[in-house]
């Protein structure tokens, strides 16, 4: 990657909106109770669920050697998992 390119992914990878997606994940998990994750992805953030990360492997967007759980841990954001502080911002 260039410099350049480094650079453009940074200022699309806003903190402010970062902000907004844990705010989402947390409401979310309060409302529903599931675990919810946030991935940037498309240059935008997502917060998706275990399942809604299945459905889109079945829909050809991920590989389908990729695990719902422990692959997308290691790139998730924030993670509203109680038991793993370290996902946490």
């Amino acid at each position: 990657m260039t410099k350049f390119q480094i650079l453009l992914l940074k200022f699309r990878m806003r903190p402010a909106a970062l902000l907004r997606a844990t705010r989402k994940a947390d409401r979310l998990h309060k409302k529903m109770g599931n675990r919810f994750r946030v991935f940037f992805f498309g240059n935008r953030y997502h917060v998706w669920t275990r399942d809604e990360i299945r459905d889109r492997k079945k829909a050809g967007l991920f590989k389908f050697d990729k695990k719902a759980g422990v692959d997308f841990d290691t790139i998730a954001f924030y993670d509203t998992n109680p038991c793993n502080p370290l996902k946490s911002v």
